[in-house]
């Protein structure tokens, strides 16, 4: 019986404020300030929520859509 095992390390499912400043940049040429993503996600014009600690975190899922979408979010319904 083979007992070697393969990990993979699950998909990350959240950006940290560094994070999705470098996603942006290197995803779709954006460039952000931190000062500038802090503003755009209370405005709630980026998809951010906050995680433990008042830190907030970027759903990197919705974060892809959002640069899909010309910067738009997608509301259900």
């Amino acid at each position: 019986m083979d007992n070697t095992a393969t990990f993979t390390a699950p998909e990350k499912r959240y950006f940290s404020t560094p994070e999705v400043i470098s996603f942006l940049k290197e995803y779709a040429g954006l460039t952000f300030s931190k000062s500038t993503i802090f503003k755009m996600s209370m405005r709630q014009s980026i998809p951010a929520q906050k995680g433990p600690g008042g830190r907030l975190l970027f759903p990197v899922q919705e974060v892809k859509a959002w640069v899909d979408n010309g910067g738009k979010i997608e509301t259900e319904g």
